[in-house]
């Protein structure tokens, strides 16, 4: 995300300065993925009540090793700072996506913005890795998002919801927050072949899809469950699935397991493209969700999408008009109805591939996220002035 947004802002004459928040110099990148692949291992070694219990035990420690991070981050963004003001090259601002645990000890007279697709509540609800933290630890994370938010000059969030957990858990000013919703991250390489309306499903042929890097929190054996139950009422559904899948999932046959792609690499990231602009709808069953980009992706494509009501899902699908919207708690059944239904329905389903093909190109873009985060930095900065 912050490449895309540097590039969406670079692009309409903001000179980008990053800053460096980690150390100057550190491992390479072979190193890194070991690290990463220890803490990983790490992670998987220390089970959830002993995690809990070793960040309750010593709560002061537990604290210190949030605090320490995050203060050190601060300090190098002063110190970067004071250097840009004696070059007499100090910026206008600063912009930051997510960097809460930056900005804790950041004393700055310059206007900070802000930008997040999720706040340190909305993750503790949805995403295991803070699920299953001990209270120290998470009450600390509250405590530097909150200091951190208090900073700022203008708060910019990816989805209503996330203002409103900002607002109501965070205490922020309302008047100092705005919403723009985030762009896609796999887009048509000619978008000018895109047309809409896309063929829609039939009961002969009906490709789904679901990117899930996390398969049980996007829950990709219910998307499974909703496929079979298609086929068992004759049509001929094939869900496509791209990230690790389930066991179950990767030995069914009604599904064809993609593993997963890695962007950067040109062949994975054409076959993610045909993927979006083939597969007939993509299918977000989610338990928890911040924001939801894959909908947008196939917006990209004019396929629409079917969601759960999860965090910022409702907002990235509009239902009835963008894709179809279901309660979280719904069953496979209801999964496989809301499917079945846009079979029966071609003419719905056409409109869902207008008006979603229309709202990515108008409003989920990064380009149009560019245009509306510049006019409320341009703003923030002559307000201040």
């Amino acid at each position: 995300m912050p490449h895309s947004m540097a590039t969406a802002l670079a692009k309409l004459g903001f000179e980008i300065v990053p800053f460096i928040t980690d150390r100057p110099t550190g491992p390479t990148r072979v190193h890194r993925k070991a690290l990463n692949r220890l803490r990983t291992l790490q992670k998987q070694l220390c089970v959830t009540p002993i995690r809990k219990w070793l960040d309750d035990r010593a709560p002061s420690k537990t604290r210190r090793r949030v605090i320490d991070p995050v203060t050190l981050r601060s300090i190098r963004i002063e110190c970067q700072l004071a250097e840009l003001e004696r070059l007499n090259q100090l910026p206008d601002a600063i912009f930051g996506c997510c960097i809460s645990s930056s900005l804790y000890a950041l004393e700055t007279n310059l206007p900070i913005i802000y930008f997040s697709d999720a706040t340190s509540y909305i993750i503790r609800d949805t995403y295991p890795g803070l699920m299953n933290r001990g209270e120290a630890h998470i009450q600390t994370l509250h405590q530097v998002e909150h200091t951190s938010l208090k900073r700022t000059s203008s708060a910019i969030f990816a989805s209503p919801i996330v203002r409103d957990s900002a607002i109501k858990d965070l205490g922020i000013n309302p008047e100092s927050t705005h919403v723009v919703p985030m762009g896609a991250h796999v887009t048509p390489a000619d978008p000018t072949v895109i047309e809409a309306p896309t063929p829609p499903p039939t009961r002969d042929h009906c490709d789904l899809l679901i990117v899930a890097s996390d398969p049980i929190r996007k829950r990709v054996d219910l998307a499974l469950d909703a496929t079979e139950i298609l086929r068992q009422r004759g049509i001929n559904a094939t869900l496509h699935i791209v990230g690790p899948g389930t066991p179950r999932s990767n030995a069914s046959t009604a599904a064809k397991p993609l593993g997963r792609l890695q962007l950067s690499d040109p062949n994975d990231r054409q076959t993610h493209q045909q993927l979006l602009r083939d597969c007939h709808i993509q299918l977000l069953p989610s338990l928890g969700e911040a924001f939801g980009i894959a909908p947008i992706e196939s917006a990209h494509f004019a396929r629409p999408s079917i969601v759960a009501n999860a965090g910022g899902l409702p907002f990235v699908v509009l239902h009835n008009k963008t894709g179809l919207v279901i309660d979280r708690d719904e069953s496979p059944v209801a999964w496989a109805d809301a499917i079945e239904s846009l079979i029966d329905n071609p003419d719905h389903y056409r409109d869902l591939s207008r008006n979603a093909l229309q709202r990515a190109r108008d409003e989920l873009n990064w380009d149009a996220w560019g245009h509306s985060v510049a006019k409320i930095i341009t703003e923030t900065i002559a307000t201040q002035r």
